[in-house]
């Protein structure tokens, strides 16, 4: 049973109950709730969403330092970013991994 089957389920049985502001302000709860529901996006295609904005930015951020250093390959800058975050000394200067537009 979902939860939409769930509200108005109860909604019914308020009605057994005589008309007065606690009933009332039930009513009106189960109805905001129904309204949530009616207005919720599917999670799936939000963290899809989000997963795909932060993967073009990830690789933007990589493309544009491939445009300061066309020597090194994607690969290779992509390793050297994993080592920069483990700490590690890198080849590229700190001020391009800060702002790699050029």
């Amino acid at each position: 049973m979902s939860d939409k089957d769930k509200l108005l389920e109860q909604l019914d049985a308020l009605k057994l109950f005589p008309n007065n502001k606690h009933v009332k302000e039930l009513r009106k709860q189960i109805k905001s709730k129904l309204d949530k529901l009616k207005n919720k996006k599917p999670k799936e295609k939000i963290q899809k969403q989000t997963r795909a904005g932060k993967l073009r930015r990830y690789h933007n951020y990589i493309r544009q330092i491939r445009n300061n250093f066309p020597n090194l390959s994607y690969n290779q800058i992509r390793s050297q970013l994993s080592q920069r975050r483990q700490g590690k000394q890198v080849s590229i200067p700190d001020v391009i991994w800060q702002n790699p537009s050029p």
